[in-house]
Parts: structure tokens; C-alpha cells; sequence
């Protein structure tokens, strides 16, 4: 099983979620939770990947925040 490599970061009003392996798969959330509840809608839909596993990177504004 393929193990995706998420960095979320936070802009002006959101977390946005990239995924590493793939650039065409990015999202956004409200929180970081939903963030990566989006991303891996995005996965499952893109890559037609079914419950997709996940090793979240937050940025280092995020972890200094948090």
C-alpha cells in the first residue's frame, strides 16, 4: 500500500493541503482536519484510490503555531 506525503500550509484564510507524489492533487480546508478530509477525497477521486494513508508535514509556521 502507498503511502502519500501531505504538506499542509496556511494562507491568508486557509490550510491548504498538497500532496507530494502527485502535484495535480491539492485542496483546502477551514481547519487542518478538514484539509486533510479533502485531500483524500481528492486521492480517492484523482487516483481512484480507496481509503488512501496519509504522512501529514505541516509547515514550520504551522508546528510553531500549534
Amino acid at each position: 500500500m502507498q503511502i502519500f506525503t501531505i504538506e499542509i500550509e496556511k494562507d491568508e484564510n486557509f490550510y491548504v493541503a498538497k500532496c507530494k507524489e502527485h502535484s495535480n492533487c491539492f485542496t483546502q480546508g477551514k481547519t487542518i482536519e478538514e484539509a486533510i478530509h479533502n485531500i483524500k477525497e481528492v486521492l480517492e477521486l484523482i487516483l481512484e484510490v480507496k481509503k488512501p494513508k496519509l504522512k501529514v508535514i505541516l509547515k514550520d509556521e504551522l508546528i510553531n503555531a500549534i
